[in-house]
Protein backbone atom coordinates (compact mmCIF):
# COMPACT_ATOMS: atom_id res chain seq x y z
CA UNK A 1 0.00 0.00 0.00
CA UNK A 2 1.30 3.46 -0.96
CA UNK A 3 2.23 5.73 1.91
CA UNK A 4 0.11 8.78 2.70
CA UNK A 5 2.46 11.72 3.19
CA UNK A 6 1.18 15.22 3.97
CA UNK A 7 3.02 18.44 3.14
CA UNK A 8 0.93 20.83 5.25
CA UNK A 9 1.14 24.52 4.38
CA UNK A 10 3.05 23.73 1.20
CA UNK A 11 2.88 27.22 -0.33
CA UNK A 12 3.98 27.04 -3.93
CA UNK A 13 6.22 24.02 -3.27
CA UNK A 14 4.75 20.92 -4.91
CA UNK A 15 6.62 17.74 -4.02
CA UNK A 16 6.03 14.48 -5.87
CA UNK A 17 4.87 11.65 -3.64
CA UNK A 18 3.25 14.00 -1.13
CA UNK A 19 -0.25 15.42 -0.70
CA UNK A 20 0.53 19.12 -0.92
CA UNK A 21 -1.99 21.04 1.19
CA UNK A 22 -2.62 24.77 1.53
CA UNK A 23 -5.47 27.25 1.86
CA UNK A 24 -3.84 30.56 0.97
CA UNK A 25 -5.64 32.99 -1.31
CA UNK A 26 -3.17 32.15 -4.08
CA UNK A 27 -3.85 28.42 -3.78
CA UNK A 28 -7.61 29.03 -4.03
CA UNK A 29 -7.29 31.45 -6.95
CA UNK A 30 -5.16 28.92 -8.83
CA UNK A 31 -8.25 26.70 -9.05
CA UNK A 32 -10.01 29.35 -11.15
CA UNK A 33 -9.67 28.64 -14.90
CA UNK A 34 -7.19 30.97 -16.65
CA UNK A 35 -6.16 32.72 -13.41
CA UNK A 36 -2.64 31.18 -13.37
CA UNK A 37 -2.10 32.48 -16.92
CA UNK A 38 -3.41 35.95 -16.03
CA UNK A 39 -1.27 36.05 -12.88
CA UNK A 40 1.82 35.05 -14.84
CA UNK A 41 1.33 38.05 -17.12
CA UNK A 42 0.17 40.62 -14.58
CA UNK A 43 2.01 39.33 -11.47
CA UNK A 44 -0.96 39.94 -9.19
CA UNK A 45 0.57 37.42 -6.78
CA UNK A 46 4.29 36.91 -6.24
CA UNK A 47 4.15 33.12 -6.12
CA UNK A 48 3.22 30.72 -8.90
CA UNK A 49 0.55 28.67 -7.17
CA UNK A 50 -0.15 25.21 -8.57
CA UNK A 51 -3.71 24.13 -9.30
CA UNK A 52 -2.85 20.64 -8.00
CA UNK A 53 -2.64 21.88 -4.41
CA UNK A 54 -5.19 20.20 -2.15
CA UNK A 55 -7.25 22.92 -0.50
CA UNK A 56 -7.91 22.60 3.21
CA UNK A 57 -8.16 25.14 6.01
CA UNK A 58 -5.55 23.88 8.49
CA UNK A 59 -7.39 25.52 11.39
CA UNK A 60 -10.22 23.01 10.83
CA UNK A 61 -10.44 19.26 11.45
CA UNK A 62 -8.32 17.37 8.94
CA UNK A 63 -10.19 15.33 6.28
CA UNK A 64 -8.06 12.21 6.91
CA UNK A 65 -9.25 9.42 9.17
CA UNK A 66 -7.62 8.35 12.44
CA UNK A 67 -4.23 6.65 12.08
CA UNK A 68 -4.27 6.78 8.27
CA UNK A 69 -1.19 8.94 7.54
CA UNK A 70 2.43 7.75 7.46
CA UNK A 71 4.38 11.04 7.45
CA UNK A 72 3.70 14.74 8.00
CA UNK A 73 5.99 17.59 7.02
CA UNK A 74 5.17 21.20 7.82
CA UNK A 75 7.61 24.05 7.31
CA UNK A 76 6.98 27.67 8.35
CA UNK A 77 3.25 27.14 8.81
CA UNK A 78 2.63 26.58 12.53
CA UNK A 79 3.74 30.12 13.41
CA UNK A 80 0.98 31.56 11.22
CA UNK A 81 -1.61 30.04 13.56
CA UNK A 82 -2.42 31.51 16.96
CA UNK A 83 -1.61 29.49 20.10
CA UNK A 84 -4.95 27.66 20.29
CA UNK A 85 -5.03 26.99 16.55
CA UNK A 86 -1.46 25.71 16.70
CA UNK A 87 -2.26 23.28 19.52
CA UNK A 88 -5.31 22.05 17.58
CA UNK A 89 -3.19 21.66 14.41
CA UNK A 90 -0.62 19.50 16.21
CA UNK A 91 -3.37 17.47 17.87
CA UNK A 92 -4.91 16.80 14.46
CA UNK A 93 -1.50 15.70 13.19
CA UNK A 94 -1.33 13.26 16.09
CA UNK A 95 -4.83 11.96 15.41
CA UNK A 96 -4.29 11.16 11.73
CA UNK A 97 -0.78 9.71 12.05
CA UNK A 98 -0.36 5.97 12.29
CA UNK A 99 1.46 4.51 15.28
CA UNK A 100 5.18 5.20 14.75
CA UNK A 101 4.22 7.70 12.03
CA UNK A 102 6.73 10.52 11.54
CA UNK A 103 6.10 14.24 12.00
CA UNK A 104 8.60 17.00 11.20
CA UNK A 105 7.88 20.63 12.09
CA UNK A 106 10.04 23.60 11.05
CA UNK A 107 9.38 27.11 12.43
CA UNK A 108 11.37 30.34 12.88
CA UNK A 109 13.43 30.31 16.07
CA UNK A 110 12.39 33.11 18.44
CA UNK A 111 15.63 32.67 20.38
CA UNK A 112 17.65 33.48 17.25
CA UNK A 113 15.86 36.85 16.92
CA UNK A 114 16.34 37.63 20.60
CA UNK A 115 20.02 36.66 20.54
CA UNK A 116 20.57 38.84 17.48
CA UNK A 117 19.01 41.82 19.30
CA UNK A 118 20.98 41.20 22.53
CA UNK A 119 24.24 41.03 20.56
CA UNK A 120 23.45 44.37 18.91
CA UNK A 121 23.11 42.82 15.47
CA UNK A 122 19.42 43.71 15.25
CA UNK A 123 18.33 47.26 16.00
CA UNK A 124 15.49 47.72 18.48
CA UNK A 125 13.29 49.50 15.93
CA UNK A 126 13.60 46.57 13.52
CA UNK A 127 12.87 43.83 16.04
CA UNK A 128 9.09 43.65 15.57
CA UNK A 129 9.40 43.90 11.79
CA UNK A 130 11.88 41.01 11.70
CA UNK A 131 9.52 38.85 13.74
CA UNK A 132 7.16 38.88 10.77
CA UNK A 133 4.12 39.85 12.81
CA UNK A 134 3.08 42.91 10.78
CA UNK A 135 0.65 43.04 7.87
CA UNK A 136 2.09 46.10 6.16
CA UNK A 137 5.49 46.45 4.53
CA UNK A 138 7.55 49.53 3.86
CA UNK A 139 6.71 51.04 0.48
CA UNK A 140 3.22 49.59 0.32
CA UNK A 141 0.74 51.55 -1.76
CA UNK A 142 -2.55 52.52 -0.18
CA UNK A 143 -4.21 49.68 -2.12
CA UNK A 144 -1.75 47.10 -0.80
CA UNK A 145 -2.27 48.36 2.74
CA UNK A 146 -6.01 47.82 2.38
CA UNK A 147 -5.54 44.38 0.84
CA UNK A 148 -2.83 43.29 3.29
CA UNK A 149 -5.12 41.32 5.66
CA UNK A 150 -6.32 39.29 2.67
CA UNK A 151 -3.01 38.54 0.97
CA UNK A 152 -0.50 38.45 3.83
CA UNK A 153 -0.30 36.06 6.73
CA UNK A 154 1.88 37.39 9.57
CA UNK A 155 3.21 35.27 12.40
CA UNK A 156 0.72 34.83 15.24
CA UNK A 157 2.77 32.68 17.60
CA UNK A 158 6.53 32.21 18.03
CA UNK A 159 8.45 29.20 19.33
CA UNK A 160 11.87 28.15 20.51
CA UNK A 161 13.19 24.60 20.52
CA UNK A 162 12.52 23.89 24.19
CA UNK A 163 8.91 25.07 24.09
CA UNK A 164 7.99 23.31 20.83
CA UNK A 165 9.44 20.05 22.16
CA UNK A 166 7.40 20.45 25.33
CA UNK A 167 4.15 21.17 23.48
CA UNK A 168 4.57 18.24 21.10
CA UNK A 169 5.54 15.89 23.93
CA UNK A 170 2.42 16.85 25.89
CA UNK A 171 0.30 15.99 22.84
CA UNK A 172 1.90 12.56 22.77
CA UNK A 173 4.79 12.69 20.31
CA UNK A 174 8.16 11.15 21.10
CA UNK A 175 10.23 13.96 19.59
CA UNK A 176 13.63 15.58 19.51
CA UNK A 177 15.42 18.55 18.01
CA UNK A 178 17.30 17.72 14.84
CA UNK A 179 19.46 19.25 12.13
CA UNK A 180 18.55 20.19 8.55
CA UNK A 181 18.17 17.14 6.28
CA UNK A 182 18.79 14.74 9.18
CA UNK A 183 15.57 12.78 9.19
CA UNK A 184 13.83 9.43 9.09
CA UNK A 185 11.86 10.79 6.13
CA UNK A 186 13.55 9.08 3.20
CA UNK A 187 13.05 11.86 0.66
CA UNK A 188 13.75 14.75 3.05
CA UNK A 189 16.10 16.37 0.52
CA UNK A 190 13.21 16.72 -1.91
CA UNK A 191 10.94 18.57 0.48
CA UNK A 192 13.20 20.53 2.87
CA UNK A 193 14.42 23.88 1.51
CA UNK A 194 17.88 25.00 2.77
CA UNK A 195 16.84 28.65 3.19
CA UNK A 196 13.97 27.63 5.47
CA UNK A 197 16.28 25.85 7.90
CA UNK A 198 18.32 28.98 8.73
CA UNK A 199 17.61 30.31 12.25
CA UNK A 200 14.85 27.75 12.55
CA UNK A 201 13.59 25.27 15.10
CA UNK A 202 13.43 21.77 13.60
CA UNK A 203 11.63 19.10 15.60
CA UNK A 204 10.99 15.56 14.40
CA UNK A 205 9.09 12.88 16.22
CA UNK A 206 6.91 9.80 16.14
CA UNK A 207 3.45 9.01 17.36
CA UNK A 208 3.75 6.83 20.42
Amino acid sequence: MEKIKLNLGCGDQIVNGWLNVDYSVGARLAKIPLFPLINKKLRLLNLDWNEKILLHDLTKKFPWSDESVDEIYSSHTLEHLDKNQGDAFLSECYRVLKKEGIIRIVVPDLRAFVDSYVKGELLAENFVKNLGVLYEEQGDSSLKRRLAPLIRFPHKCMYDTERLLEIMSLIGFDCQSTEPFTSEISDIKNIELPERTVEAVIVEGKKR
